[in-house]
């Protein structure tokens, strides 16, 4: 056996498994104090940055589980003071239709109703100046998305939570095509011997027959006039009353369309009106009658010559744009449409949706394409100005075309086709749309660009029930009075309309609560829930396992500790064999 003194390599690898003991001995400790796998970088180098990665998300969550939870609580104290705002406006409905009872009410009563009228108007007011969620006031409008458009027939619809605040000059809008509604142009004026045949009209699943006969009133006025026709003598008095029965043809085709609950208007196209108030302004027989006999007969002849057979039946949709249409049936060939036979349908030739484009500079022509349904334009998605809708109200009827009188019997109809079309002559229009984006945005995830807006419009009674045609000329929800009848029946009127808004802004906070903070709020517990269990795989301690370890590595220690020392005495022999020399 070889005994050295220099060179120990038994104690030497004791010693090499003592060090590696101590250290998985002080990890043991290390991880079973903290509780963590992954105490430092060199512990798992991927680990721990994919373990610092979902960290960061979970904190993020569990912010964001606050805030809903904050926002919810923000959006309840919105809903409870709208509820007392639709108890409210109920009590101002039940107000206005006791002052509408006129027949059993007295001045001091109306009195008395208009008093607590005006006390509930200024509770309503006191709630959207006050109420409050900390600091921030929910109800006075400055929690919404406002604007206004600038330019002739322009007017401001909406724009979205979404949509960016615009430039201090606006975005800029530029109308290329005015909308347009569904029409049928007769050809010619209606002539006598067709004055006892029917129509049959067709809109929105509903139709009507139209037949002078039907009105036993206006049939004896009829039979007076055509009798009157056929035996007068005076020039051109038969081809005016012609032009007067077609009025009054007009007239009763208005009448059964609106009882029948169709939307569409009737009317009397006169190009050239050079006698002022002509025959076909009149709605009765003594009306035709007065103005029939109104001119001298050689005055009316000549005017006629340049009136006869160019006023002629027209029948239009009252909503604009391509969807709209409706459809005439009539017993007399070619009325409506060239080459059409008697009794088959003619669909009316199609409206127009408003063209333009909104923009973000100004200093650019043309800016973003827009879309158009009926008069709305709004930016198309993905532009600067998404979410903005303006309404161009102008109507190509403002368009100037001369008449020539180049083809008998048709200038009429080929005319009014043409200014219906729209087509527009000069210059487009142009105007401006600015915006103010106050939107309240909430923090509903962890990282960047998850937020949800919502606007909450004003509940002041001034901006309630705003613009709203009615007789009294109330301008809002605030000027209403039930001081007489006719301004009790317009209160209800206005009243209606603020219930349905109030209805309308509740119904989008509890959409936003339910499905935007609330639904959000499960899922973010969820995905926290996932992510705490997967970052306590990948960086917490198992420990079980590391008492297993801990055991193990103190009980290598101990050996380790003595075989060192074993390993120590392998020398001391040399010694031996030294004193027995």
């Amino acid at each position: 056996m070889a005994l050295r003194v220099n060179s120990n390599v038994a104690a030497l690898n004791a010693l090499r498994h003592l060090n590696h003991t101590e250290k998985e001995l002080s990890s043991n400790l290390e991880r079973l104090s903290s509780g963590r796998r992954l105490n430092r970088a060199a512990d798992g180098p991927a680990e721990l940055v994919i373990s610092e990665q979902m960290k960061a998300q979970i904190t993020g969550l569990e912010q964001s589980i606050r805030n809903s939870e904050t926002s919810i609580s923000m959006m309840q104290t919105t809903e409870g003071a709208l509820s007392e705002v639709s108890s409210i406006l109920i009590n101002l409905r039940q107000l206005a239709v006791h002052s509408a009872n006129e027949a059993t009410n007295d001045e001091k009563m109306l009195q008395a109703n208009q008093g607590e009228i005006e006390n509930l108007l200024v509770t309503l007011s006191n709630i959207s100046k006050n109420t409050q969620f900390g600091t921030r006031t929910l109800l006075d409008g400055s929690n919404s998305v406002s604007g206004v458009a600038v330019g002739d027939g322009m007017d401001f619809v909406e724009a979205k939570e979404f949509t960016k605040a615009s430039p201090a000059e606006g975005y800029k809008i530029n109308i290329t095509q005015p909308a347009t509604r569904a029409m049928a142009v007769a050809e010619d004026t209606l002539a006598m011997e067709d004055i006892y045949k029917s129509f049959v009209i067709s809109e929105g699943g509903r139709t009507v027959e139209v037949n002078v006969k039907d009105n036993l009133d206006l049939y004896r006025d009829v039979e007076r006039l055509l009798q009157a026709a056929n035996t007068s003598r005076e020039p051109g008095f038969k081809e005016r009353t012609e032009l007067a029965l077609q009025q009054l043809v007009a007239n009763e085709m208005q009448r059964q369309i609106d009882q029948a609950g169709l939307n569409l208007e009737v009317m009397v196209y006169k190009p050239l009106d050079t006698l002022g108030e002509t025959l076909s302004d009149f709605n009765n027989l003594e009306d035709v009658l007065n103005q029939l006999e109104q001119y001298p007969s050689e005055e009316i002849l000549s005017e006629f010559n340049k009136l006869a057979n160019e006023e002629v039946i027209v029948i239009r949709h009252r909503e604009y744009g391509s969807e709209p249409n409706f459809t005439v049936t009539t017993e007399i060939d070619d009325f409506f449409n060239m080459d059409t036979p008697a009794n088959k349908a003619v669909t009316a030739i199609p409206g127009r949706d408003v063209e333009g484009t909104i923009g973000g500079n100004p200093e650019f022509d043309g800016g973003e394409p827009a879309v158009g349904r009926g008069q709305l334009l709004s930016a198309a998605p993905g532009t600067v100005g998404e979410g903005v809708t303006v309404r161009y109200g102008g109507e190509p009827d403002d368009i100037i075309y001369e008449v020539f009188n180049r083809r008998e019997n048709k200038i009429a109809g080929t005319l009014l086709r043409q200014m219906e079309r729209g087509e527009m002559v000069g210059e487009d229009i142009d105007g401006y749309v600015h915006v103010s984006q106050r939107s309240l945005a909430f923090q509903v995830g962890p990282s960047e660009g998850q937020q949800r807006k919502i606007s909450i419009q004003s509940i002041s009674p001034t901006k309630l029930a705003r613009n709203i045609d009615n007789d009294s000329q109330f301008r809002s929800l605030n000027d209403i009075e039930v001081l007489d009848v006719d301004s009790a029946q317009d209160a209800l009127k206005l009243i209606d309309v603020a219930v349905s808004e109030i209805s309308s802004l509740r119904g989008d906070l509890g959409s936003f609560q339910k499905n935007a903070l609330e639904s959000n709020l499960s899922s973010l517990r969820v995905t926290r829930e996932n992510l705490v269990s997967a970052e306590s795989t990948l960086a917490d301690a198992d420990m079980a396992e590391e008492m297993s370890s801990l055991v193990r590595n103190q009980i290598l220690m101990s050996s380790g500790t003595a075989m060192l020392a074993q390993a120590n005495q392998v020398p001391q022999s040399v010694l031996t064999l030294l004193e027995r020399a």
